[in-house]
């Protein structure tokens, strides 16, 4: 009896439920079917960072020698080399961006993709390692030197292809080197001990008191 009543009592609140409309109610098949999942945000690429605006030399070169962004262009030799150009300055730019910050602003280098060409490691790997005194001279040089080699070849046979003298834009070129190796060297580079000189004209030293200095030695040795 008690099963009866409790069965009658659910159906009179399903009944109850369909007649007020609060009862869930599920779509038709035909309606799951078409449904579609959307993205709660637009799904795009990360933005490159822009770290070339803040060097008038890297602007100059990308002035004289702009890289092909329209897609509809057929992908081309020149097309590739001004592509890859473009990326040698603007990891140029943010590695010195993120050394000289010290990593405050965040790290412009995240975002740059490796390429064994130009990269012995990742550029934020090698922003670590530098920020924390991790790194030697000659690490400072190969990176520095990789940029050097294969963005003089870039930038000449580019010139090359459209008959433009490439002595403007290897002299731009290298002042962008010469101030990042000036960057890096400044702050990658541990600082060696000055405990055997002062630090300064004010900095006392191991400088010893007068009286004690003129102390004849101990002779009376037993």
């Amino acid at each position: 009896m008690d099963k009866l009543l409790y069965l009658g009592l659910i159906i009179l609140i399903v009944a109850a439920g369909i007649l007020l409309g609060t009862y869930p109610k599920f779509p038709p098949a035909e309606e799951n079917k078409k449904s579609v999942e959307n993205f709660s945000s637009p799904a795009v690429a990360p933005a490159q960072p822009k770290c070339t605006q803040r060097s008038a030399d890297a602007m100059f070169i990308l002035r004289m020698l702009p890289a092909c962004d329209d897609p509809k262009n057929t992908p081309s030799t020149d097309a590739l080399d001004r592509e890859e150009l473009k990326l040698i300055l603007m990891k140029i730019t943010c590695l010195d961006s993120d050394v000289a910050n010290n990593g405050v602003i965040g790290y412009n280098t995240f975002k740059l993709p490796y390429n064994v060409q130009h990269d012995n490691e990742p550029l934020t790997n090698f922003v670590g390692r530098c920020l924390n005194n991790a790194t030697q001279s000659r690490d400072l040089e190969i990176v520095v030197d990789k940029y050097e080699k294969r963005g003089s070849t870039l930038i000449r046979r580019i010139s090359k292809n459209i008959g433009l003298d490439d002595s403007e834009l290897l002299k731009h070129y290298q002042a962008l080197l010469t101030q990042l190796s000036k960057t890096l060297n400044e702050n990658c580079l541990a600082k060696h001990s000055s405990l055997d000189r002062p630090f300064g004209p004010r900095d006392p030293g191991y400088s010893s008191p007068f009286s004690v200095e003129k102390l004849a030695p101990f002779n009376n040795i037993q």
